[in-house]
């Protein structure tokens, strides 16, 4: 299996790390998706990483489809409950942690383009931080829901220097951290 994906996609981050705990072995192939480059456009005609090509050649797109993927690969895994109210919160933790990497991406690209005030701009931070508050409070649901709450954290970190997460959300600053220093979180991390 092959990852096309950016070195600096924190949904990619989240499926190296998911395959990493999981013992999964994925080839990486650093993909710029706005240059879209032939082989990402035949796995995702979106052009979006990541974008998991399997071994027959066939495709599966977007970071919560491909990490279903990965989890049901691998029977009797534990990262997530399979069933349940606890498997629904986990989803759910995942949804929070896309939610908060969709908005700081949709603040990126207004940036790139000038657009750093408006309505729309406070309406992704508000999201962000209303966000937090709640994962703040979900941290140990579930190896899964940590491990993207901890992607979604570190990102902030990495392209929001300015913005403090960590004085009102204790809980995800102790998860973060103690992630962070584990192989699998070291082995991904963004280059500077």
């Amino acid at each position: 299996m092959k990852l096309l994906a950016s070195l600096t996609s924190p949904y990619a981050r989240k499926l190296r790390v998911l395959a990493q705990e999981l013992g999964i072995e994925l080839a990486l192939v650093e993909t710029a998706p706005m240059t879209d480059p032939t082989a990402l456009l035949a796995a995702n005609p979106l052009g979006k990483v990541p974008a998991l090509v399997l071994d027959d050649g066939s495709a599966i797109i977007d970071s919560p489809v491909i990490a279903a993927y990965l989890l049901a690969a691998m029977p009797g895994q534990t990262l997530l409950p399979t069933e349940g109210s606890e498997h629904w919160q986990a989803r759910s933790t995942e949804a929070l942690a896309d939610g908060v990497l969709d908005a700081a991406i949709i603040l990126r690209f207004n940036m790139a383009q000038g657009i750093t005030s408006g309505p729309w701009v406070d309406r992704q931070y508000r999201a962000i931080e209303r966000a937090l508050a709640v994962m703040n409070g979900r941290v140990g649901g579930s190896a899964f829901g940590d491990i993207c709450i901890a992607v979604a954290c570190d990102y902030l970190t990495f392209r929001f220097t300015d913005l403090d997460w960590r004085t009102h959300n204790p809980a995800l600053v102790e998860l973060t951290d103690r992630l962070l220093a584990t192989p699998a979180f070291v082995a991904t991390q963004p280059p500077a």
